[in-house]
């Protein structure tokens, strides 16, 4: 049957993708995706076109999961559709106010492995979910501290490779993995940390910090664009604009 088989068809090229995008940039498998949207679009058309016998059963068994696989597979567009579309709330005095506490922690710990040149790759999640690259990632779940975070970079640390990633306050897990930027007019000096960074920008709007084990400097990379080599001044500022919590 013509809608069985695409239906399987369309299933085993969705799974590929999925295990593609975790090693990948999403945005190389852009035109994939939009294959795997044709697939989708047809298998759709068959269903409701009547052509085909379907019976009700084999189209929610086989159909509706479906549905699920390519939601995930488009998580980043749709996440980025509905921060678009979505009103902008009127902002309240006292509603919003930077969360100061995590900003201290934060410069005490990048400052720490600046001092003595130690690699780290710290990301701040902020609107869009990093779930997809906890999963892989060796969970910590402990509350955010200086004195964790140079423990987890050490060099003699089994999770110094990779990044930690924080979520309200929490370290949600370490030794996390990001695809590489696929960016060919970076400088030659960034590695592999500032090739990672830059990556996970151009997947979410969160915010990563960097120190370079070979230069001991501090960056920043948010929106797709890396600060490099930023100030104690400079990264206050960053902690003023991007950590932000609410005060209810």
């Amino acid at each position: 049957m013509t809608f069985i088989f695409m239906i399987t068809l369309t299933y085993l090229f969705a799974i590929f993708l999925l295990v593609l995008r975790v090693k990948v940039s999403h945005r190389s498998i852009r035109m994939f995706k939009t294959i795997g949207l044709a697939f989708f679009a047809y298998d759709t058309y068959l269903l409701i076109s009547g052509t085909y016998d379907v019976d009700v059963i084999t189209a929610v068994f086989a159909y509706v999961p479906l549905v699920y696989i390519m939601i995930m597979l488009y998580i980043n567009e749709l996440a980025g559709c509905v921060k678009k579309i979505r009103p902008k709330r009127r902002k309240k005095i006292g509603r919003e106010r930077i969360d100061y506490e995590l900003a201290d922690k934060l410069l005490k710990a990048v400052d720490f492995l600046s001092n003595k040149k130690i690699g780290a790759l710290i990301t701040i999640e902020r609107n869009m979910s990093l779930s997809q690259y906890c999963s892989k990632a060796f969970p910590v779940k402990a509350p955010v501290s200086s004195e964790l975070l140079g423990s987890i970079f050490m060099p003699n640390s089994p999770l110094h490779d990779g990044a930690v990633i924080i979520r309200d306050n929490q370290i949600l897990c370490a030794k996390a993995y990001y695809p590489s930027t696929e960016r060919t007019d970076l400088p030659m000096h960034y590695g592999t940390r500032h090739r990672a960074a830059i990556g996970i920008s151009e997947q979410c709007d969160a915010l990563t910090l960097l120190v370079s084990e070979e230069t001991g400097n501090i960056s920043v990379t948010i929106n797709r664009q890396m600060d490099y080599n930023v100030s104690k001044e400079t990264l206050d500022l960053y902690f003023e604009k991007y950590l932000r919590e609410s005060n209810n």
